[in-house]
């Protein structure tokens, strides 16, 4: 039986191990099950609930999902948006 996986992070830009070990870890392994159907996010909207520098933000949303793509989580077999 399949089961569906929704998470998401926020853009913040701020890569630490703490945001490694405690959500992107997880979602490589989720990602690596074959009976999961996986769907990352970056929550963007979500961050700005404080004041934001719009080029930043843009490029802090890229960063996330670049570091989602380096860390092993498979484009191919999961979304990402």
């Amino acid at each position: 039986m399949k089961k569906i996986i929704f998470s998401g992070v926020q853009p913040t830009g701020n890569l630490h191990l703490g945001n490694y070990l405690g959500a992107i870890k997880n979602f490589v392994e989720l990602n690596n099950k074959k009976e999961n159907e996986c769907v990352f996010c970056v929550v963007d909207l979500h961050a700005i609930t404080v004041t934001q520098d719009p080029k930043k933000l843009k490029n802090n949303i890229r960063e996330t999902v670049a570091t989602f793509v380096a860390s092993g989580i498979n484009p191919k077999k999961s979304i990402i948006f």
